[in-house]
């Protein structure tokens, strides 16, 4: 966090809008767009010649440095929001688990989509590096042995099955 002058400082805290104990402290400043988003992100100053996220500046100014290798959660949903009660030091793995994105929304799954369990020995995992990234896929393993079993010979049923409208009547298990 860069030192701030007071002018700065008490600059920073008229953009803030304290509704109340237990609210939000909505920022009335400049605010970034969310990635792949035109929703307002988080909210953003410049100090010093340099731009600064508010709600970081807001938890480091009233409650402490932010633990190594911790992001602040947004407990109350709102990327506006500097309340420093509504900011938890968490990892970006937990940050992002506790989100709405695709990667939350799946790994909160328990069953597959015709209905097989996404537990212990049903699943297949499989790690992805896409650039500075790695992700783990999870695949249903009941799922997969039906597929392979519906092939037949060099996959001719899996192409009907696949690249028509006809069902064959070895999809026992699933209802579509």
């Amino acid at each position: 966090m860069p030192m701030l002058d007071e002018e700065t400082k008490s600059y920073f805290w008229t953009l803030v809008d304290k509704q109340g104990v237990g609210e939000c402290w909505n920022w009335n400043g400049k605010r970034m767009p969310l990635k792949n988003s035109k929703k307002p992100g988080y909210g953003t100053f410049s100090a010093n010649g340099k731009t600064c996220v508010a709600h970081r500046y807001a938890y480091q100014a009233l409650v402490g440095r932010i633990p190594d290798g911790l992001v602040l959660d947004h407990t109350c949903r709102n990327h506006g929001c500097v309340n420093p009660a509504h900011l938890e030091p968490v990892t970006n793995k937990e940050n992002i688990l506790r989100g709405t994105a695709p990667p939350a929304k799946n790994a909160a799954k328990t069953h597959c989509k015709h209905g097989h369990p996404l537990i212990g020995e049903n699943i297949k995992r499989r790690v992805r590096v896409f650039g500075n990234s790695v992700t783990i896929e999870r695949s249903c393993l009941a799922c997969r042995k039906l597929r392979k079993s519906w092939e037949g010979d060099k996959g001719k049923l899996r192409k009907a099955a696949y690249y028509s409208n006809f069902v064959p009547h070895e999809r026992v298990g699933h209802d579509k």
